[in-house]
């Protein structure tokens, strides 16, 4: 089982937006089920969705992703990749931690090796938890820049006009989002090279009519440099993906996991090109930044509407909720 990183740059500006909230705001990454669904309509453009469905839903998937992340290339050698910050607070002295609390919970993402810091076994003094709120506080404040985008919608009877905005993010030259793939079958690296390929066309995210979401996409490369130091701590993984739980781990699942949020996961059905006004299932997910005691995995979870066949719609619908966890679960850990 190897685990690769790759990267996506954007060709043009994104919306990626969020259940509940308006086309007015955008968000800055992208869930992993949102991801993996993309690709899975990629995969029905060359006719195989129906095979990655079943090999994502198979006992050991053929491979689990990340969501997406951002990160930044300076050219000169060094690449910055950030992660969610934990939802557990990092180890150190109860009154230190108190004092300091209010500036932990304004970061949004972590360097790579604050991350790894902030989920280890050494205690952190006051130096050490200042230097990640002082280093991560602003980190990405000119990495993108977001936009409102004027549109106006007419009434079909009346004709009368509605104005409305749509927010875009606009990534830097040099940034963008990448992800982390774990392939327990290595076979579907190809495949995967040529999906990502063909979704870095038709674009990722919202408003692709538009001509919005177009990336090229990095080869997968093996984890080296700072991710080699990632520190293994016995009954500590945090999410790096959405997650909803296995059959067998629904019983007692607040007792396997330290710290969580919930998202409401909704939203319209989308298959292979066709864009329908199907909406799909509701399902309640755990967000990146989760922290579990075990290691957990996760499941495809079918979306696919009571009334499908009613309405037209011909196969069935999935979202995935498989656990991509950090660290990585080492061979013979207690799991």
């Amino acid at each position: 089982m190897e685990t690769y990183l790759y990267r996506l740059n954007f060709n043009s500006p994104v919306h990626f937006g969020a259940s509940g909230i308006g086309l007015e705001i955008t968000k800055k990454t992208l869930s992993s089920d949102a991801l993996t669904s993309a690709l899975i309509n990629s995969f029905a453009v060359f006719g195989e969705a129906d095979q990655v469905i079943t090999a994502l839903k198979q006992e050991k998937p053929a491979f689990v992703m990340s969501s997406l992340f951002p990160f930044f290339d300076y050219s000169n050698g060094r690449i910055e990749y950030l992660l969610p910050r934990p939802l557990t607070s990092p180890k150190a002295e109860k009154e230190l931690l108190k004092s300091k609390a209010k500036d932990l919970k304004k970061i949004e993402y972590l360097q790579a090796n604050c991350f790894f810091s902030w989920i280890g076994e050494k205690p952190l003094d006051t130096n050490m938890l200042e230097d990640i709120i002082d280093v991560n506080k602003d980190l990405t404040k000119d990495w993108w820049k977001s936009e409102l985008r004027p549109r106006v919608a007419l009434d079909r009877i009346s004709q009368n006009s509605a104005i409305w905005s749509c927010g875009v993010l606009h990534f830097q030259q040099n940034a963008g989002l990448y992800g982390l793939i774990r392939f327990e079958n290595e076979l579907w690296k190809n495949k995967l090279t040529a999906a990502f390929k063909l979704l870095g066309e038709l674009g990722l995210g919202g408003e692709r009519t538009y001509g919005m979401g177009t990336f090229s996409v990095s080869e997968f490369e093996p984890l080296k440099d700072v991710w080699n130091k990632i520190p293994y701590t016995k009954g500590k993984f945090v999410l790096l993906s959405s997650f909803f739980p296995a059959d067998d781990e629904c019983s007692g699942i607040s007792e396997k996991f330290e710290a969580w949020n919930f998202v409401e996961n909704r939203g319209y059905i989308v298959s292979g090109r066709m864009a329908t006004t199907l909406k799909r299932k509701r399902l309640n997910m755990m967000v990146e930044g989760s922290v579990a005691k075990e290691v957990v995995k996760g499941k495809m979870v079918e979306v696919t509407p009571d009334d499908a066949q009613d309405l037209g719609l011909t196969h069935s619908v999935y979202r995935s909720g498989l656990a991509f966890l950090m660290p990585l679960p080492v061979k013979g850990a207690d799991q």
